[in-house]
């Protein structure tokens, strides 16, 4: 089927494939219609926690790129803007800056909304058109401001790959589009055109220097999720995969299931709780169908077009809390239930955004709730153990993420990174409770669980009163302005 796009944002397309400027270029609009300022340069200005020593906040700078979708919104990458304090907005075809605000930030999708709030910003300006995603060998163009120079940039090529990728800046895995348009520091948050559209496809925002001309960019059914999540006021991001899963490739694995010779889809290995509910699939479920799409035996579906994609793709397109249709075998027999698009609720703090981390400090021991932040920055031997079910609300993991030298902390200053099961044999249920624990105990002595990763389990026992004395002396030699945040601190009267 021939697509086509309304003639302004074909013209904005075709401006843009041009090597000339757009006001330069003979029969196209001038600077006042210029579609290039629909692109627009973001300069950030960070202000973000120390993971391990949270009372400390680090600072930064960088630069990413973005487009204007509506009257004073800017799409861009979560990642350009994360623990922004600072944004600042330049168009293409003038030197004026613009004071930006974070509106919303997706870090699952790793997608934002900058809202500019001065009306003047948007003279001149013509939003894009969101479009749909490419298919293969699609010509695109990628649109932005990456290293290597201060102005607009662009680089031409063609889609070479869709299917699901990680996103480096949270972990997930959604639909990415790989293209072999150059992708540089910079591109991130900056569009791609359809050049047989005019419409944006997707948003640069990552590369593989593994490889050659390895770059992607998220769809536009990925951002449209985005969007209509964001309808409601708050982000919920994307549904998790509450299974594992092997293919069904082998005749006899078939055959020893019930098979039918014409049936295809893929053994459930394993089901994942803490998913707001009991998931209806079990182990040894053959999944047949899922969001009426048939599944086939290495775990693809077809959409329209014959195009394929993962059996994960009805499941992560759905806004939380939606219905997932599936179609199964188990025992022989076939039945049908639906999936509720859930996200997991696990013992780790989602991503701070710029929020300080909570913290305490007890001798030379640095205590804090384990957050994707720290997962990210720490890696620790011990995730797996965090990235569990909550048993209760409320129920958080705590780690020792430091540990200051200092003579009360002899013998144990390889114990930071660690998590912290239980003190005196109770199970820690979040550091508040932690907090008590420790205000409780009457001078001797405190044992502390720990679990260092590689079913390696250590104690660590320490003098209650030594630990309390030397407190303040900890805090005045690394200058810590208060043995705990502000969140731990007892309500005022």
């Amino acid at each position: 089927m021939t697509r086509h796009a309304p003639a302004a944002l074909l013209l904005a397309a075709l401006a843009l494939a041009l090597p000339l400027r757009a006001q330069e270029a003979p029969g196209l609009p001038g600077a006042a219609d210029d579609p290039l300022n629909a692109v627009v340069k973001l300069e950030v200005t960070r202000a973000f926690p120390n993971i391990y020593r949270p009372w400390i906040t680090l600072t930064g700078s960088g630069s990413g790129s973005g487009v204007v979708i509506a009257p004073g919104l800017i799409l861009t990458c979560a990642h350009c803007v994360a623990d922004a304090s600072y944004i600042r907005v330049r168009k293409h075809d003038g030197d004026a800056l613009h004071h930006a605000e974070p509106a919303f930030i997706d870090n699952d999708a790793d997608l934002a909304l900058v809202r500019v709030g001065d009306p003047a910003f948007m003279e001149g300006v013509t939003p894009m058109e969101l479009g749909e995603t490419p298919r293969i060998q699609d010509e695109v163009l990628a649109v932005g401001y990456p290293i290597g120079g201060t102005d607009i940039s662009f680089t031409r090529g063609i889609v070479s790959r869709i299917e699901d990728i990680v996103y480096t800046h949270a972990h997930t895995e959604l639909l990415g589009v790989q293209i072999d348009a150059a992708i540089n520091p910079g591109n991130s948050g900056g569009p791609v055109l359809d050049l047989g559209t005019g419409l944006v496809a997707g948003i640069a925002f990552q590369g593989d220097k593994k490889g050659e001309a390895l770059g992607y960019m998220i769809p536009a059914e990925i951002i449209r999720h985005f969007l209509a999540d964001i309808e409601d006021g708050r982000v919920d991001g994307f549904p998790e995969i509450p299974f594992e899963h092997n293919p069904m490739e082998s005749p006899a694995m078939r055959r020893w299931c019930g098979m039918q010779d014409d049936w295809t889809g893929v053994l459930v290995e394993h089901v994942a709780g803490g998913f707001g509910g009991e998931t209806p699939l079990q182990p040894d479920d053959i999944i047949l169908e899922i969001g009426g799409h048939k599944v086939s035996n290495n775990g693809k579906i077809r959409i329209a077009g014959n195009q394929p994609r993962s059996l994960h793709y009805p499941i992560y397109l759905r806004q939380v809390g939606e219905e997932i249709p599936v179609r199964y075998l188990r025992g022989g027999a076939v039945a049908e239930t639906s999936l509720r698009a859930a996200k997991r609720d696990i013992r780790i703090r989602p991503w701070l955004s710029g929020a300080k981390p909570d913290y305490l400090l007890f001798g030379g021991i640095v205590f804090t709730t384990a957050s994707f932040d720290y997962i990210d920055k720490a890696d620790p031997d011990f995730h797996d153990d965090l990235a569990v079910d909550k048993a209760f609300p409320g129920d958080e993991a705590v780690v020792i993420s430091d540990i200051l030298p200092d003579v009360c902390m002899e013998g144990y200053l390889g114990c930071d990174d660690t998590l912290v099961r239980s003190v005196d044999g109770t199970p820690v249920q979040n550091l508040r409770h932690l907090a008590g624990l420790i205000e409780a105990a009457d001078g001797g002595y405190l044992r502390f669980g720990l679990d260092m990763g590689d079913e390696w389990d250590v104690d660590m026992v320490v003098d209650v009163g030594e630990l309390r004395a030397a407190t303040p002396r900890v805090m005045t030699r690394y200058q810590i302005p208060a043995d705990r945040s502000s969140d731990l601190l007892p309500p005022a009267e």
